[in-house]
């Protein structure tokens, strides 16, 4: 008699779309997902020569999954088409509502920029908030019809360490983290019994967060890095492979809602 896998197969047979799945941390948890038994992995990313890439780099990694992984191209910067290009996506990603989709994982966002406050105007407050904020409400407001109906089904946001403990001559990026985290217990409401919860990030070694750093030589490079690590408990700078595992973590279990995991390498905590 085989062994009884009630665990390992809670994500066996689901579909799930990844937005900002391209790179980064989103590109972790398609990879993730495929791993845990996803029988369908859909990627998005504003580029779709970025998304064409990465859907072919997923192919190669899995190659005995590879009619199982896709991706299209949605550009959640173009605010006066904003919400049709999420309509679009969602279409596209489930045959027009035909293929529901079981997981929504949402890792989307542009390079933030800080300002000090003496320097914000409104476009840029604007701006700040389109893509990890906006976007993601949107998006949020058409799930229902997309996903499988109950608690098996999950949306999953991304927010920041600022969000609980604000950065000096950050406050518009402070105030959008802040909003996405307070934004998933009003939805877990609002889209229930579907699930909704955020994940807080602290520094991951991405391309964004190594783009910080791109026109420093080897020394300086080295000493942001101490700098960074000496901020965590861990003494490290998070993967994306492994904060990959707390959106599979909300994906997985059936009864979270309304909350936040972080996973912060302990910045938190100093």
């Amino acid at each position: 008699m085989a062994d009884h896998v009630k665990f390992s197969s809670k994500l066996h047979e689901s579909r799930i779309l990844v937005v900002g799945g391209s790179a980064g941390v989103g590109y972790a948890v398609a990879e993730a997902s495929i791993e845990q038994g996803a029988a369908t992995v859909i990627i998005s990313s504003s580029n779709s020569t970025r998304v064409e890439d990465s859907v072919a780099r997923l192919r190669r990694s899995y190659p005995s999954k590879a009619s199982r992984i896709s991706g299209f191209a949605c550009n959640l910067a173009q605010e006066d088409k904003l919400e049709i290009n999420i309509v679009a996506l969602l279409d596209a990603a489930t045959g027009n509502g035909a293929q529901k989709l079981d997981h929504i994982a949402y890792t989307a966002g542009d390079t933030p920029i800080p300002k000090a406050l003496e320097e914000l105007d409104l476009k840029y407050i604007k701006d700040s908030f389109l893509v990890r904020s906006f976007a993601a409400m949107l998006l949020a407001k058409h799930a229902s019809k997309y996903l499988a109906p109950g608690p098996g089904s999950s949306v999953i946001l991304t927010s920041g360490t600022a969000s609980v403990r604000p950065n000096p001559n950050w406050p518009a990026l402070t105030a959008v983290t802040s909003s996405v985290r307070g934004l998933v217990g009003a939805l877990a409401l609002d889209l229930k019994p579907t699930r909704v919860n955020a994940v807080t990030l602290g520094v991951v070694n991405t391309e964004t967060f190594q783009s910080y750093w791109a026109d420093k030589t080897s020394e300086e490079k080295e000493k942001l890095v101490a700098l960074t690590t000496a901020k965590t408990a861990t003494g490290t700078i998070g993967k994306p492979e492994d904060v990959a595992e707390a959106y599979i973590y909300c994906m997985r279990d059936h009864n979270v809602t309304g909350t936040s995991i972080d996973t912060t390498s302990g910045q938190l905590l100093l």
